[in-house]
């Protein structure tokens, strides 16, 4: 028998993979928000827990760069901003450093609502 936990986990596995892709790279972006966000409180707080919303966060953004075909030069100047992104996070970690937690904040909130506008101006088919 299944349990409740391991549903839920198979749901939102399949959901995110089902999701369009600027959806979920919508959701991406705004859950590392959150993340850092988190981050941030904690870390002014002298909260040990300020390290769990970095980790999450590094974590989204592996998935993003996973998403993100670099064959073209606008897929691998994406890649790169994300892979800089991770390594600021990286050092914000050994670190305990909120300016490059913010500046990596800056920079996804950017890229969020960037592909927000995007994902407004994408041509949906229609379904007969």
């Amino acid at each position: 028998m299944i349990t409740v936990k391991q549903a839920v986990t198979a749901y939102r596995k399949m959901n995110a993979t089902s999701l369009p892709p600027l959806t979920a790279v919508c959701q991406a972006l705004a859950a590392i928000d959150e993340q850092l966000d988190a981050s941030l409180h904690h870390l002014g707080q002298n909260d040990e827990r300020w390290r769990d919303g970095l980790l999450h966060a590094q974590q989204l953004m592996f998935e993003l760069m996973a998403m993100t075909d670099a064959t073209s030069i606008e897929g691998e100047r994406l890649l790169t901003l994300y892979i800089y992104a991770n390594q600021t996070l990286v050092t914000a970690s050994l670190k305990a450093d909120a300016d490059a937690v913010s500046e990596v904040q800056v920079i996804v909130r950017n890229l969020h609502t960037d592909w927000q506008h995007a994902q407004k101006k994408q041509v949906m088919p229609t379904y007969i």
